[in-house]
């Protein structure tokens, strides 16, 4: 599952390094997971985040599926702007803004490839 949520863009997975009961949290930004832990427990706890430097994802963070789920719950609730590129990512953040945006491009292209349109 992809997530982009106002404090960043995850990649969650169940793998063999989980209980039946959890998921790894993965991000290629450490601050992320670190804001993540932050809401889910109040602080961050640097040795809970695993980094792997040559991974696809290089960070990453055991959680409970509940955990999980309450989180993606409360950012469903949280909602409150028109459009996402411009709500969820913070206007001095300009390389995460231009990423994003990046894969708005993408996945518009090949939304209009599948209609049959010309990208413009």
């Amino acid at each position: 599952m992809w997530v982009f949520t106002r404090d960043g863009f995850f990649s969650t997975v169940w793998d063999q390094y989980c209980a039946a009961d959890e998921v790894m949290v993965r991000a290629r930004c450490r601050e992320d997971l670190c804001r993540l832990s932050k809401k889910l427990r109040g602080f961050c706890d640097p040795e809970k985040i695993l980094e792997i430097p040559y991974a696809d994802y290089r960070f990453r963070l055991k959680i409970s599926r509940h955990e999980w789920s309450e989180y993606l719950a409360r950012c469903a609730l949280e909602i409150d702007y028109a459009n996402v590129k411009q709500g969820i990512v913070d206007e001095a953040d300009r390389q995460r803004k231009r990423a994003y945006h990046g894969v708005w491009q993408t996945l518009y292209r090949w939304q209009s490839q599948q209609e049959g349109d010309v990208f413009k």
